[in-house]
């Protein structure tokens, strides 16, 4: 076997088995007829021996050239692809029909290179997006400050305000994106416990009122005080909760409602978040969870949005074995529900057995 590690290529190492293969058959034939069955002296015909046996080698490895070259097409197609992706093209892809190994090995390959392509166009996204978003209220910053140093405006407590509104967005901004990377990562620890839900909506509802007391949005709680309470992190729960409603709010016109539902479902718990806003078009909701992705682009960037808010809300209920999606129809409203794991009965084990 290491004999064969020497040898450069494949299609080599194939016919270099073949050869001796057929070359061994050969020769335990003659052998056996002449010795052991007495079929003809092979003293007296080792010519004939030498010369099947080069016949034979030379066409089996012919044969076994052939046969490799097929065999072997999708790895050196494999070999150019990979070094094209070196210079960060992941448009290649590799094309086989083979079911075998090397079939189910290029398969692997073409997943590997479109996850890679997928991860790249990402990274450009967020770049392109990041890049956007601090833009705005740097700009706006750096046009406030010349305005001062020339004179054009004063330091009145106007332009102060507007700055400072800049600059907490622009910290708000930073403070998102550094949290959605450490959830992502899974850096952030979790503390789960049995979290009422009840209470911890009714205080996220009263913390709304206060953040957006001129929207003149009608927020109905129909919470039940008996639901079962969720196992996870409460801080975490409060930060989901906070995302979908202040999104619900701020897309919702003055007369409006945002309503929070619960109920128990399949040993979860799911909680809605439905508002009675312009709603939002099929084409937008696969994507209603990905970083900085907007429906209404000019809209959330007045309202102060980043469009990391669902990204951080989805992380969140995922890092809890949980789910979270969306549904709307435009001209009806939109609804957001998530699922987290109920927390076990008191008296009970975790698999529902009674002690």
């Amino acid at each position: 076997m290491r004999l064969l590690q020497k040898l450069p290529t494949i299609r080599a190492k194939l016919g270099s088995v073949i050869v001796f293969a057929v070359g061994m058959t050969i020769l335990l034939v003659y052998l056996i007829l002449g010795l052991g069955f007495h079929v003809f002296d092979v003293g007296g015909h080792w010519w004939e021996l030498a010369l099947a046996g080069a016949l034979g080698a030379g066409i089996a490895l012919v044969i076994a050239r052939w046969v490799a070259r097929g065999m072997t097409q999708p790895l050196r197609d494999m070999a150019q692809a990979a070094r094209r992706m070196e210079t960060g093209d992941y448009t290649q892809r590799v094309h086989t029909d083979s079911v075998d190994e090397v079939g189910r090995l290029a398969h692997a390959f073409n997943r590997m290179s479109a996850e890679l392509e997928s991860l790249e166009q990402l990274r450009r996204d967020l770049v392109a997006n990041v890049s956007h978003e601090l833009k705005t209220p740097i700009s706006a910053l750096h046009a406030q400050l010349e305005n001062l140093l020339d004179g054009v405006e004063r330091p009145d407590p106007e332009t102060l305000q507007v700055m400072l509104a800049q600059s907490e967005r622009l910290g708000r901004l930073v403070d998102q994106l550094l949290d959605l990377s450490r959830l992502e990562s899974g850096d952030v620890p979790l503390e789960p416990v049995p979290v009422e839900l009840a209470p911890l909506v009714a205080q996220v509802l009263s913390e709304i009122e206060v953040a957006r007391p001129d929207r003149g949005v009608d927020l109905d709680d129909r919470v039940p005080d008996d639901l079962p309470p969720v196992l996870a992190d409460r801080e975490r729960v409060h930060q989901v909760l906070f995302n979908l409603l202040d999104n619900a709010v701020r897309f919702t016109p003055a007369g409006g409602r945002v309503t929070v539902t619960a109920s128990r479902h399949n040993g979860s718990v799911d909680v809605e978040v439905a508002d009675t806003g312009p709603g939002i078009a099929p084409e937008h909701l696969p994507r209603l969870f990905e970083r900085f992705y907007r429906v209404d682009e000019a809209r959330s960037r007045d309202d102060g949005g980043t469009g990391i808010g669902l990204a951080i809300a989805r992380s969140v209920v995922e890092a809890h074995g949980g789910r979270i999606w969306a549904e709307s129809e435009p001209g009806r409203g939109s609804t957001f529900t998530f699922e987290l794991p109920a927390a076990p009965a008191v008296g009970a084990d975790p698999t529902g057995r009674s002690r």
